[in-house]
């Protein structure tokens, strides 16, 4: 199995933290959306796609490369943290692009990030020291599922 992480970390390096921590569970290569020109998507059994939240969505450039893009895996996962805990609603729109083109969506995962937005930066934002040794120890037992899943709906 093969897994491949599609990461588009900013401001804080939140969700490259929460990435890096899925990436020792499992046979993860894990690569920043600057660089996924890299690799063949079509190699990889499994593509994860994760980002910080902004008003309530994934990072636009990560939303329009899905939106752009054609590969064969037909299975992913959606990953995300943010200042709220609105994990689901806020992954919802990632899933329901991957889903209208045709892929299996295994799972979706959130948690906490620090939030240093508008006035939160003047307070040292919200959610210091997150996310934390818990949400790392959640996103992996969340690959390990992922994993889990993967072998009992496999083609």
């Amino acid at each position: 199995m093969k897994i491949l992480i599609i990461v588009k970390s900013t401001h804080c390096e939140n969700t490259l933290k929460v990435a890096e921590a899925m990436s020792e569970a499992g046979p993860v290569t894990m690569t920043l959306l600057e660089d996924v020109s890299h690799y063949n998507l079509n190699h990889y059994d499994i593509i994860g796609f994760g980002s910080g939240i902004y008003y309530g969505k994934h990072d636009k450039e990560l939303i329009e490369f899905v939106k752009n893009l054609n590969f064969a895996t037909n299975y992913t996962f959606v990953f995300s943290t943010s200042g709220t805990k609105s994990f689901e609603k806020n992954n919802s729109y990632l899933v329901k692009l991957l889903e209208k083109k045709g892929k299996v969506v295994l799972g979706s995962f959130g948690c906490l990030g620090l939030d240093k937005f508008f006035i939160f930066k003047v307070f040292g934002g919200l959610n210091k020291d997150k996310p934390d040794i818990d949400d790392y120890d959640a996103a992996q037992r969340f690959l390990t599922e992922i994993m889990a899943r993967y072998e009992t709906v496999k083609e």
